[in-house]
């Protein structure tokens, strides 16, 4: 579709512009100016953007959609053992094909209510059913399948998971929207060989590939009592860290390995609410501020919404931005507006996508916010966007297709949505025998 959204304000570097236009041509921003769109410029669509903001859309770079079902059900005194063992690895026994899709649609539909236009679904045990949900939805997805060959549950062959893995590679890449990732579970479910081979995929499909690594003390001694390593040495050692791999949480690491992600061109995904909820002791860690400080490339993300509770990205930035202040004892070691680039143009490097910028030529993901909100209206509009209550968006364009205009999907209807979900959620917490 062809779109001009006019006389809009755009947060750049310096702050809030003046009134610019920005011309969208099919998936593609092709002209940002000041100045009336040039001669010849298509118009399909006009969105008058007086008295709105423009950012690009926001990109949650980890996240479990299946698990948005069981959003709040699980106790908040839960230590992250207990939390996956006794809480979350029942739940996906009790789920349904059908419920994946319901609890990704569910997903779908609060990200793109806050401007979320780009997710990655880390792993995921139903991924066509996740697919059809981002397809309904119109937000751009890149989904990842559950793959281990160590353990007891939802385990398979190392020949098995390759397969399975080569076979999902081939089913969604290159196709547009809902693309594909290659995937591994983390240090403690997954082998030498199984790490290599989604490496291989990886490079050979051209896409990123994902882990959860050093999620806690507990994944680090395990990896640890298993191959004589902590986590991120073990991939180092076995040549896993790539420019390729995409490691998520990396909670419980020392500065060698750090320094290992950052010389072998390794990418970071950072979910701080979650390591907070569970008492993981990022303080005691220190890896946020070593992170920031040694420049390793990084993006901050929500992880599941049975975790954070959340799937609210401006959130999970805000409270990385305190963190690393606090940690570094430096008020300006990450302000504002890296916190906003971490959920924008820098997630969107992490991922491989050539969207999180308003500049020509990127993918026309773009989010439009009310600018005569009290929380964007007054001083510093990055401060007030990033630190203060996260404002709802009036419109939303994915792939240059509008999602919601005018504070209304498009494409959904999120009653129905809510509806089926709690509807569904109940019956798996009856099953399990959950209070609610």
């Amino acid at each position: 579709m062809d779109v001009l959204i006019r006389n809009v304000r755009l947060l750049g570097p310096a702050g809030v512009s003046r009134k610019i236009n920005i011309v969208v041509e099919e998936n593609t921003i092709v002209n940002v100016a000041r100045d009336t769109p040039p001669p010849g410029s298509k118009k399909g669509l006009v969105i008058e953007g007086d008295r709105k903001i423009a950012l690009p859309g926001l990109v949650n770079a980890h996240i479990h959609t299946e698990e948005t079902l069981w959003m709040n059900m699980i106790p908040d005194t839960a230590a992250h053992v207990p939390w996956f063992r006794e809480h979350t690895l029942p739940y996906y026994r009790a789920l349904s094909e059908q419920d994946s899709y319901w609890s990704s649609l569910l997903s779908y539909t609060l990200m793109l209510s806050h401007g979320i236009t780009c997710c990655a679904d880390s792993a995921n045990l139903w991924p066509e059913a996740d697919a059809d949900a981002a397809v309904k939805s119109g937000i751009r997805a890149l989904i990842a399948l559950w793959t281990a060959d160590l353990g007891d549950d939802f385990v398979h062959k190392t020949s098995t998971c390759l397969r399975r893995l080569e076979e999902h590679l081939k089913k969604f890449s290159k196709k547009g929207r809902v693309s594909a990732i290659s995937s591994v579970i983390g240090t403690n479910a997954c082998s030498e060989e199984l790490y290599k081979g989604a490496l291989d995929l990886a490079r050979a499909y051209g896409v990123r590939v994902t882990s959860h690594e050093a999620s806690g003390s507990e994944d680090v001694l395990g990896c640890i009592e298993r191959t004589g390593r902590t986590p991120v040495s073990f991939l180092n050692s076995i040549g896993f860290l790539s420019s390729r791999t995409v490691l998520s949480h990396v909670t419980d690491v020392s500065q060698e390995e750090v320094r290992f992600i950052k010389k072998r061109g390794s990418y970071v995904v950072l979910c701080p609410l979650t390591e907070m909820k569970k008492g993981k002791g990022l303080h005691h860690c220190g890896s946020y501020a070593e992170i920031v400080r040694l420049g390793v490339p990084l993006c901050v993300a929500t992880d599941n919404a049975n975790s954070s509770n959340t799937l609210d990205v401006v959130k999970s930035a805000s409270v990385f931005s305190l963190l690393v202040k606090d940690g570094l004892r430096d008020p300006s070691a990450f302000g504002a507006k890296e916190a906003l680039a971490s959920i924008t143009e820098d997630a969107a490097r992490v991922l491989g996508v050539q969207c999180g910028s308003l500049r020509r030529g990127r993918l026309a993901d773009i989010a439009l916010f009310d600018l005569d909100s009290p929380l964007l209206s007054l001083g510093d509009v990055y401060q007030g966007f990033i630190y203060g209550d996260t404002p709802t968006a009036t419109d939303v364009l994915v792939d240059g297709e509008p999602v919601v205009l005018n504070g209304r999907f498009t494409q959904l209807k999120p009653e129905p949505i809510f509806k089926e979900a709690r509807a569904r959620a109940e019956r798996i917490a009856e099953k399990l025998g959950v209070a609610q």
